[in-house]
């Protein structure tokens, strides 16, 4: 994250939340931490967005810095009750970006259906999650088809992958529906062949207290 000054942060802070500025301690309960932190116990996801980028704009960082600080702090938050989810209750949202150009899957009632060609990771996940007895891996051409399969399936927990800003709007999806949610950021974005680090991804897939 970019160096930024304290008086920067304590004013955004107190002008943001009227909140009284504390002074920097380690990196996860610093005082931009804290206001991220305050901001994942808001309810309303436009909100969330709206004070996301207005701290950014006051205290001269990148939205997608912060976004991605909240997502880090919404994983923590609901790490354990993920954790004691079993795997049979859960299941994984992947982006359509994941895919290869030449992607030979077609569409069907809940996104791509991945044809196991192996030209791209999605491949590989849907292995990992199939072997854990994940109750379903989709491919979503959208962000909007995730409500319905939430609503449809009635799983109690959902790790989501995706670039900071989505898993931001995805999580609030989670708390609408009641769900458990946990979000994998991607290493790089863009529109196709995106990528995601595999070996973070299977941690975050196997993690349980079961």
């Amino acid at each position: 994250m970019h160096l930024v000054s304290l008086s920067k942060v304590n004013e955004a802070s107190a002008h943001v939340f009227q909140e009284e500025a504390h002074p920097m301690e380690q990196p996860e309960d610093s005082s931009i931490m804290r206001v991220v932190k305050k901001i994942a116990k808001t309810k309303l996801s436009s909100l969330a967005i709206h004070k996301l980028e207005q701290l950014a704009n006051k205290v001269g960082v990148e939205e997608k810095e912060l976004f991605e600080l909240y997502v880090e702090a919404k994983n923590r938050a609901q790490l354990d009750s993920f954790a004691s989810t079993p795997y049979n209750e859960r299941i994984v949202l992947l982006p359509q970006c994941l895919r290869a150009k030449d992607c030979p899957a077609e569409i069907g009632k809940y996104g791509y259906e991945c044809k196991q060609c192996g030209k791209c990771s999605i491949a590989n996940i849907i292995k990992t999650t199939k072997q854990l007895g994940y109750k379903g891996t989709f491919v979503m051409p959208g962000g909007s088809l995730a409500k319905t399969i939430m609503v449809d399936l009635k799983p109690k927990a959902s790790l989501g992958v995706a670039c900071s800003k989505e898993l931001v709007m995805g999580s609030y999806l989670c708390e609408k529906v009641g769900v458990i949610g946990q979000g994998v950021q991607l290493l790089k974005d863009g529109c196709i062949n995106t990528v995601v680090d595999l070996k973070t991804l299977k941690e975050a897939l196997k993690v349980n207290t079961f």
